[in-house]
């Protein structure tokens, strides 16, 4: 039988494994996604006492950004070791405060806010996001803001829209996920995630006008406030996250 002070400690790490994963995975959180992070993954009933912990142990550190009027943590090197088992890349992460820029800052709120809409909807085996994509490949190289991987091995690229694109902007993205998606099956389709309602819309009209068979088939369209009900675009219609993944799952299956 295993003794209560052993299993307490193995909670206390898996705990604080999952918050040091999740910065990781980010490259660096604010508060208020740490405290979501709490909600989501730990189960704790506050997020103080775990922040304040790896605080005080060094695994993480933070820093006022000015610009934003929020605090910024990321892994320190001993942070990285706690977690070197679990993580292939772990030698590759790094913090600079650029990474946190007024450029930069939005779409990594974007992307988290992806992260927690989609978690609180569907089962997600394993998220990894732009920079660990990136790792080995010449920087002109196109990637996608993340790869979501489903149970069952489902693979869907992610874009993550903050700015405006151009019909021919869409135009390429287009033909670049065409190789991804048929000639290589790199990606079994593309989450493709704006900001409002009018952005959505403009997206939406441009990729239909683009090509409609393959974005009917390999793309999936929301905006912020639909992920956050469970929803998206899909098939000509809008119909629940779940049913789509599982249409596209039907759809690989059916066509590879």
């Amino acid at each position: 039988m295993m003794k209560k002070g052993r299993l307490k400690l193995e909670q206390r790490n898996r705990r604080i494994n999952q918050l040091l994963r999740f910065i990781f995975t980010f490259r660096y959180a604010t508060r208020k996604q740490l405290d979501m992070l709490v909600k989501f993954d730990t189960n704790l009933v506050s997020s103080q006492w775990s922040i304040k912990r790896v605080l005080k142990e060094g695994l993480i550190a933070n820093y006022y950004e000015p610009s934003f009027n929020k605090k910024i943590y990321y892994l320190t090197e001993k942070g990285k070791k706690f977690i070197r088992l679990d993580e292939a890349y772990i030698k590759d992460y790094h913090f600079e405060k650029r990474y946190a820029g007024i450029n930069t800052f939005e779409h990594h709120n974007m992307l988290v806010d992806t992260y927690f809409f989609l978690k609180s909807h569907i089962d997600i085996e394993r998220w990894i996001c732009e920079w660990v994509l990136r790792i080995g490949r010449d920087r002109r190289d196109k990637v996608p803001d993340g790869l979501v991987v489903f149970p069952g091995g489902l693979r869907i690229a992610l874009e993550v829209e903050t700015s405006y694109k151009s019909l021919d902007a869409w135009k390429t993205v287009v033909e670049l996920y065409r190789y991804d998606v048929e000639d290589t099956s790199t990606y079994h389709g593309v989450l493709v995630v704006a900001p409002s309602r009018a952005d959505y819309e403009g997206i939406k009209d441009k990729l239909c006008n683009i090509d409609p068979e393959l974005c009917d088939k390999k793309f999936i369209l929301a905006d912020l406030s639909m992920l956050e009900l469970g929803t998206c675009f899909y098939h000509g219609k809008q119909i629940h996250l779940e049913e789509a993944v599982k249409l596209l799952k039907e759809e690989v299956q059916n066509h590879g």
